[in-house]
């Protein structure tokens, strides 16, 4: 039953980020010079770390999915995240060490400032790296710069979570 209402609250979350992606986020991007916002990897980021890894990686791919349908894209986002997702435990491996794992719920919260935003940071980068270079491969941004759009992008996302993180109470 746990399992049933978790995974039912998983897709509300991704309903309400990918809707304020869609309608609030996307028009932005004319706004902030080409600096995409992502904010459906907060789900990745926020998602608890003792569920079960198959059923966080389709939700993933779900958010994704969903993204790259809304937006007429050919899967960049579902790849993206469903990559962001299979290394988020790797991250956190490198800014934790292995504490997250010997605790039941565990939470990104507990971190320390610096950790935290370099674990936000990290995640984000390569999230948006993935996705940029399929853009670029696919052909739909071959005039802008790769590193440049990545690194603002990245930034103005990890800017927006730790904002997230800032005023959500532990």
């Amino acid at each position: 039953m746990n399992l049933t209402k978790n995974f039912i609250i998983s897709i509300f979350y991704i309903f309400f980020l990918c809707l304020i992606q869609i309608s609030i986020l996307n028009p932005l991007f004319f706004l902030l010079l080409g600096c995409y916002s992502y904010i459906y990897i907060l789900f990745i980021l926020i998602y608890p770390y003792n569920e079960n890894k198959f059923i966080f990686l389709f939700l993933s791919f779900l958010i994704g999915w969903t993204i790259d349908h809304c937006m007429n894209l050919g899967g960049v986002h579902a790849f993206s995240s469903t990559l962001s997702a299979f290394l988020r435990s790797k991250f956190l491996q490198f800014f934790d060490g292995k504490n997250f794992i010997n605790r039941n719920n565990f939470s990104i919260c507990e971190l320390p400032f610096l950790r935290k935003m370099l674990y936000i940071f990290s995640l984000v980068f390569t999230h948006h790296f993935c996705l940029l270079i399929l853009e670029i491969l696919k052909g739909a941004f071959l005039n802008r710069i790769l590193l440049f759009k990545t690194i603002f992008s990245s930034i103005f996302t990890t800017i927006l979570c730790i904002i997230y993180f800032f005023f959500r109470k532990s």
